[in-house]
């Protein structure tokens, strides 16, 4: 069963991702900050990370850059899932694996999200 990490500021929406994965059979973990999805990533190792731009402490984008210049996580596929569409090029420039906009269709999110695995 792959993990996937959610990185998401919005409890209820955080809440709706991980229902959703859980129900087509990932294992879900949520951060609700920047810092604490680094955190969380550097500890547990996850499959994937889904990634919302627009964080309390940190612009998803540096957390992005981040976690491709990081030996240890560069190689967990990383979407972004954000009602922010004016940041597509951005996110692909710093090799986003997937880029899902708000409101969130879960199938196709699914689709990104195992394709990213299967690479």
């Amino acid at each position: 069963m792959a993990t996937v990490l959610i990185i998401e500021d919005e409890v209820n929406m955080a809440e709706l991702i991980k229902e959703r994965l859980e129900d087509k059979g990932y294992k879900a973990l949520i951060a609700y900050t920047g810092n604490s999805g680094l955190k969380i990533a550097s500890i547990n190792n996850p499959d994937a990370i889904t990634l919302d731009i627009h964080l309390p402490d940190m612009s998803g984008i540096e957390i992005l850059k981040m976690l491709k210049k990081d030996k240890d996580n560069s190689s967990i596929p990383v979407i972004v899932v954000t009602s922010d569409d004016t940041k597509e090029k951005e996110c692909k420039e710093y090799k986003a694996d997937g880029f899902v906009k708000k409101p969130i269709n879960f199938k196709k999110l699914k689709e990104i999200i195992d394709l990213a695995l299967k690479k």
